[in-house]
């Protein structure tokens, strides 16, 4: 396609060039250096693993995608439409798009504005940009009026004009607050007072100069632009802030509000405005973490009765934490309400998270951009269940909000976000496309005259991709801007999270050492237990279809969680009332779900975002999730859990077993905080050739029930730390095997302080870095009992026991397969004690088994359903002086005097054998075993087992 443009033109990399060698060199090299990358890339993150549920991130559309990819190969650049004549026309109809879609009239000729859209590299740009038009246009009054007043000492009046000019000029009315009418009335520019110019409507504002000019009569073209020119002298972009501040004797330096959940682009705005940090003024959250509009009410009455100048009130539609959807509708009336009183200012909003949920509650953003309200109250507990995925409307008032979202003066909204296109895809539209001028910058590089579609002259960006607009625009045309497009998709991530919602107020059983506790509570017509009874007896573990189906639960749904699709939620120590001992365990908890630098990816099994409330800002609302958690209302900052619902594909029954996942990271994060500082002992659990390049091997730990710090099943791979400390492991294992006893290792714990943030117990010795992955063992069977140093090198398996009354065995034997290339070993599941602890090596890889899965490690489970033979009619005869009785269902009772012989039993509970719980190990060499492969593929196959490595009984605890 690239070729296209004059075809005939010679290339200019021959055929001959191309049979060169160090032609054939470079394309090696790059293929090598490709493949490392391909390596390297290889521990990103998965956003499209129905693991990840952390950050606002998923998969990409793939229209989106394709758009992209088809126009980066010609690296457009939108900063001026000669360097992008396709792509810049391609962000211009974005644009327009997303202006229709919110709301604003995209059509000229009508009575309200015409709106103006652009791409942008994100959402913190886009809010920066909207607050830096808004501070510009607040001063622009002051700078009209100064311009047509002009008595600079060196330029003089303004002399291209004539003194009438001037007069009529300065006649130009303003709809102003007058002191002495204790109302707005229009007033003559030169009557205004300095206060009265710094609250002018926006509108007015964005077509003042214009006004000017047209009430002079005659003023030529040359005129024209020579006051134009004088105005943008007084513009604060000229004067800076202190120089206008300083000319109009302002004492009070302009203030914005946002909510006290805001974004970090907001106070980055303030300070690269050079407003300062201090003119940021957070407004409290309500107890649904929405801007409470009281309190912003107090704030704007302080503003006012000081006369210090407002720029703008942000609204947060859909905050990144929280969720929560701020009361634009409130807000804009209380703007109205403060216009009349004299204070005046921009409404914007950050919907870069949630602008795109606009679309779920229009058809056709051409047709439909305001809904009717009463159709949205009559719609609102509209759930819709096609086929194979749920869908779920917005509650009621979230659906008002985002009805009215049009009311803002600019709204920030992300593409890239529930827009689903690649990075970087944000965007600002301006309901008055002329607020766009106030932070345009006409540089003959990249502007042509009037009528110049170019993008760059707007914004703070220059240089930017054609490829994002090209993506965004071929998205939004195949999926479309409407309820059965966008809104369809976000219709079922909404579902998405309203079932996460139900699983996270239910994932802790009622006698799990922990509770789990969302941001928002149960809604108004549940309480506490009615919720979560409902959950388990008709949401929990249900198939999606069933759900959807129930109307109870469909009910429920519509009214619980998040304002968007976002759950935070706490999880806290059964009984604890320490704020501190919880947010250790939210840490530990993001830690063990979190991918850092150095961290394995494939040993993340789930991935979700920690943070932390202020409990200054965030106020009542955390105060009374405190107390739900039971929790000690302090003044002490809270941790949190986030979890993100953007895939739309996700069926309830993949929940349950997200539930199930957490409970089992819970316990271990539980172990990382409470556990002492104990002896452990690990055995060699696979075959080590002292020969062999890789001096690696796998050790698993001896599990036990008498401490909680033992009751643990870890399978890890570890090498020796040093060469001196590898021959000694060499001789160990050697005389281990002379012997014929396990290799036993017993950990030695290394000096610490009670004090230290993190002790070196099990958990923190495997996982930290504050020991180099690295612990000291003493070779617990060597007659020396030297001490050795081993370095973790992975951990397949890390799992605390579940002491939950509800557990129970499994329907059939459950066995942990891992291993690498040389070795595979085969480790029994323990789930409900007793139990047996049961490790065997087998002889190869299983087939249909890969490398990269054994690597991971699989549980599978033994097929065969255990036979007990020479047993005719429930009553076997004597075998090897015992007799067996009773078998019934796979359990053998009454064994007198020795071993029962020829048993293959790979039933769901141990034997009982005597008065003592025990369980034959593995008769056969030979066992069927199904497990789940890729792509989530039932895979049945065979493993034969080579030798038994670990055979013990895990009792329960004694009481």
């Amino acid at each position: 396609m690239r070729n296209n443009y004059f075809p005939s033109d010679p290339t200019y990399i021959t055929q001959e060039m191309k049979s060169s060698q160090p032609y054939k060199s470079e394309i090696e090299n790059m293929k090598r250096e490709l493949m490392r990358m391909q390596r390297e890339m290889d521990q990103n993150i998965r956003f499209s693993s129905p693991r990840y549920l952390a950050h606002m991130q998923w998969d990409l559309s793939m229209p989106a995608l394709l758009g992209y990819m088809s126009a980066m190969l010609f690296n457009q650049n939108n900063v001026d439409i000669s360097g992008s004549p396709v792509t810049t026309l391609y962000e211009k109809q974005v644009g327009q798009q997303l202006c229709g879609m919110l709301g604003y009239n995209i059509c000229p000729g009508k009575k309200e504005p015409v709106a103006w859209g652009h791409v942008t590299c994100g959402g913190s740009i886009s809010n920066i940009e909207a607050l830096w038009a808004s501070r510009n246009i607040k001063f622009e009054p002051l700078a009209v009026k100064a311009a047509l007043l002009n008595d600079d000492p060196k330029a003089g009046a303004p002399a291209f004009l004539s003194e009438e000019q001037i007069r009529v000029g300065l006649k130009t009315n303003l709809l102003v607050y007058s002191q002495d009418s204790q109302m707005r009335k229009l007033t003559p520019l030169k009557n205004c007072t300095t206060w009265q110019l710094l609250n002018v409507d926006v509108d007015e504002i964005c077509d003042l100069t214009e006004n000017v000019i047209a009430r002079m009569n005659r003023i030529s073209e040359f005129a024209k632009k020579k006051f134009q020119d004088l105005v943008d002298g007084e513009r604060i972009a000229s004067l800076g802030l202190p120089g206008i501040l300083k000319k109009h004797n302002i004492d009070q330096v302009p203030v914005y509000t946002v909510p006290a959940n805001n974004h970090y682009s907001w106070s980055k705005a303030g300070t690269l405005l050079g407003l300062g940090s201090n003119a940021l003024h957070p407004i409290q959250l309500d107890i649904n973490f929405r801007q409470d509009v009281d309190h912003l009410r107090e704030v704007l009455e302080k503003f006012l009765e000081n006369e210090i100048p407002v720029i703008s009130v942000v609204a947060a539609m859909g905050s990144t934490e929280e969720s929560a959807v701020d009361p634009i509708m409130e807000m804009y009336a209380l703007r109205e309400e403060f216009k009349e009183k004299g204070l005046n200012f921009t409404l914007l909003a950050d919907g870069a998270w949630g602008g795109y949920l606009k679309t779920m509650i229009i058809d056709n953003p051409t047709t439909d951009i305001i809904p009717d309200e009463g159709r949205l109250l009559r719609e609102s507990n509209k759930m819709k269940f096609e086929g194979f995925v749920p869908y779920c409307e917005l509650s009621p008032y979230v659906q008002k909000q985002y009805g009215n979202i049009q009311l803002a003066d600019a709204i920030s909204i992300d593409p890239h976000k529930t827009g689903f296109c690649p990075y970087p895809g944000g965007s600002l539209c301006y309901r008055n496309e002329k607020m766009r001028f106030f932070v345009a910058v006409y540089h003959p590089e990249v502007f042509y005259g009037e009528g110049d579609p170019s993008m760059g002259l707007y914004g703070i960006e220059g240089s930017k991709p054609g490829a994002s607009p090209a993506g965004i625009l071929m998205s939004h045309n195949v999926i479309g801007l409407g309820n059965r497009g966008y809104g369809r998709i976000l219709g079922q991530g909404t579902a998405t999270a309203k079932l996460f919602y139900s699983m996270w107020l239910t994932v802790a059983r009622e006698d799990d050492p922990f509770v789990c506790v969302p941001l928002q509570n149960v809604p108004d017509s549940f309480d506490y237990t009615s919720a979560r009874k409902l959950i388990r007896e008709k949401i929990a573990h249900k198939p999606t279809m069933e759900v959807f189906r129930d109307p109870d639960a469909v009910n429920f749904l519509t009214l619980c969680g998040p304002d968007t699709m976002i759950n935070t939620f706490v999880v806290n120590f059964r009984g604890n009332d320490n704020v501190e001992k919880s947010n250790k365990l939210q840490v530990a908890l993001g830690d063990a779900m979190s991918i850092r630098l150095g961290t394995k990816v494939s040993r993340i099994p789930l991935m979700i975002m920690q943070t932390s409330f202020d409990a200054k800002s965030h106020g009542l609302g955390l105060r009374v999730l405190k107390k739900r958690a039971g929790l000690r209302q302090d003044d002490t900052d809270l941790n949190v859990l986030v979890n993100t619902c953007m895939n739309a594909w996700r069926q309830n029954e993949s929940i349950s077993e997200i539930g199930d996942l957490f409970r089992k990271i819970v316990f271990n994060c539980m172990g990382r905080i409470e556990d002492s500082v104990i002896k452990h002992r690990f055995v060699l659990s696979g075959p080590f050739d002292d020969k062999a390049r890789d001096q690696s091997m796998f050790i698993e730990y001896l599990t036990d029930s008498d401490f909680q710090e033992h009751q643990y099943q870890v399978s890890v791979k570890v090498e020796a730390n040093c060469p001196t400390d590898g021959e000694k492991l060499k001789e160990y294992v050697k005389l281990c095997s002379d012997k014929d006893i396990m290799v036993v290792f017993e950990t030695v714990p290394p000096r610490y302080n009670d004090s230290d943030k993190d002790i070196p117990n099990l958990y923190n010795i495997l996982h930290l870095n504050n020991w180099n992955r690295r612990f000291s063992v003493k070779l617990a069977n060597d007659p020396e009992e030297r001490i050795i140093s081993l370095k973790v090198l992975d951990i397949p398996r890390y799992q605390r026991l579940d002491m939950s009354a509800s557990v129970d065995y499994p329907e059939k034997q459950q066995y942990f397969i891992y291993g690498d290339t040389h070795r595979t070993i085969m480790s029994h599941v323990i789930t409900k004690l007793p139990d047996i602890q049961h490790t065997v090596t087998l002889t190869e890889r299983p087939h249909s088994l890969t490398e990269v899965m054994l690597e991971q490690g699989v549980v599978a489970e033994l097929v065969d359903q255990g036979v007990v033979e020479k047993v005719d009619e429930g009553v076997a005869e004597k075998v090897d002086e015992g007799v067996v009785e009773k078998v019934d269902e796979g359990v053998v009772e009454n064994v007198d005097q020795g071993v029962v012989e020829n048993v293959v039993q790979v039933e769901r509970s141990p034997l009982v054998v005597g008065e003592e719980f025990t369980h034959l190990p593995l008769q056969r060499k030979c066992y069927e075993v199904t497990f789940v492969g890729e792509l989530n593929t039932r895979i049945c196959t065979n493993v034969h087992i080579a030798e038994t490595r670990i055979f013990k009984i895990v009792q329960l605890p004694a009481v």
